[in-house]
């Protein structure tokens, strides 16, 4: 993968990245902690948002809010290259009180109304032409492209809602199930018994929704949801507790494994002991 630009701050992530032969075992299920705006500019493939799969083409828009689990499935055969930004809601505080410009990520339900295709919107991509911020002045070239795209997001999110038809297959009440009860006691055997069908069954259609496994994608999510906790200034242990961990020591270990600290260190610093 080559970065053709990358900034990060507190606040605001941006990457320009180009995979010449893109490597479809490279690119695992994740989720992040900010919300994501991805344009995809070149390749060929299709994106995996919580159970439901939008076809890719040149100057697609896709958003993803915190802990949205998504799993690009990339074909081989073509140059891959896409900008994202993560930003925080923070920066859009004083300009955006009422969260206007946050709607199309929180307003709509779990992995629908993501996508906003070139075909239909092709001035959202308009937004990354010529993108090549310069130095010293990146932050606010970034921001300012932002501020207009999320703009103009806001302006064609009820027509998009519109359009597009409720998810309601299996595979959608199953993922929608889970969130609902995230931090509840979860197995395949038991969402077997609900859904009245087999273990395997469970977890294949699961995996296909997903592109994960069932723990792996609870624990993905009790993981970022306790480490939002920890930053509001809650103790380890209740957060870990709140999150669906029954075991603080399993919980210690998975946290330090995926975050790279312990959880004390993601407290705010006035409420570190």
């Amino acid at each position: 993968m080559k970065r053709l630009f990358s900034y990060r701050d507190a606040d605001l992530y941006c990457h320009h990245t180009l995979d010449a032969k893109p490597d479809p075992e490279s690119f695992s299920v994740h989720a992040h902690e900010m919300p994501e705006v991805y344009c995809f500019l070149s390749g060929r493939g299709r994106y995996l948002v919580e159970g439901t799969q939008y076809p890719l083409a040149s100057g697609d828009i896709l958003l993803m809010r915190p802990a949205e689990t998504h799993k690009l499935l990339i074909e081989p055969d073509e140059p891959y290259r896409r900008i994202a930004v993560h930003f925080s809601p923070q920066i859009l505080r004083e300009i955006d009180p009422n969260g206007r410009l946050l709607q199309p990520f929180f307003a709509r339900p779990l992995g629908l109304h993501n996508h906003y295709p070139a075909a239909r919107f092709k001035t959202l991509s308009d937004v990354f032409s010529d993108f090549s911020p310069p130095q010293g002045l990146e932050r606010f070239e970034i921001t300012a492209r932002l501020l207009c795209l999320l703009t103009a997001l806001a302006a064609v999110y009820p027509k998009v809602c519109g359009d597009a038809p409720a998810q309601d297959g299996p595979e959608a009440q199953l993922v929608g199930y889970v969130n609902a009860h995230l931090f509840e006691e979860l197995s395949l055997t038991a969402l077997s018994r609900r859904f009245a069908r087999s273990v395997s069954q469970t977890g294949r259609l699961f995996r296909e929704a997903t592109g994960t496994s069932l723990w792996e994608y609870v624990l993905m999510k009790r993981l970022l949801a306790a480490r939002a906790m920890l930053q509001r200034g809650e103790s380890a242990q209740k957060s870990a507790y709140a999150c669906g961990f029954s075991d603080y020591s399993a919980f210690y270990r998975a946290y330090q494994k995926r975050f790279g600290h312990a959880p004390s260190a993601d407290r705010p610093r006035a409420e570190q002991p």
